[in-house]
């Protein structure tokens, strides 16, 4: 099923509701966003929830305006955390139901000789113009 976004009038709901004193703040952190970049974001990650939650109609509840700098897409960002979650979860779904491919045998090397091979003298040099015997 494909992601289901906020609609317009949504998100400028979630927008009134992040205002503080008239001002635009992020809602995980508080920070003031002055003119910042920020982005709309579902709370819990539309990967992991269940096909049963999907059916429903997207609402404000399931939404949160965040800075894109501070908590958003930023080091320790929601994005972050979220694409490691749905990588854990299908992983874990994998496993589950037997998806997951066994690791293949390696291809044996060649056994190593006990000494090492003589090097070879290239400091000697022949005289190409040599008449042969």
């Amino acid at each position: 099923m494909a992601r289901r976004e906020f609609a317009r009038n949504q998100r400028e709901q979630i927008v009134e509701r992040a205002k503080r004193d008239g001002v635009i703040c992020c809602e995980g952190c508080g920070l003031v966003l002055a003119g910042k970049p920020y982005e709309i974001d579902h709370i819990i990650a539309e990967a992991l929830r269940p096909e049963a939650d999907k059916q429903k109609p997207i609402t404000i509840a399931e939404g949160q305006l965040l800075g894109k700098d501070c908590c958003h897409r930023g080091q320790n960002g929601k994005t972050r955390q979220d694409v490691k979650a749905i990588a854990k979860g299908k992983r874990q779904y994998d496993r589950a139901n037997g998806l997951k491919t066994k690791a293949k045998a390696k291809i044996p090397s060649p056994p190593k000789s006990p000494e090492p091979a003589p090097k070879l003298d290239f400091t000697r040099r022949r005289n190409l113009y040599e008449a042969r015997s």
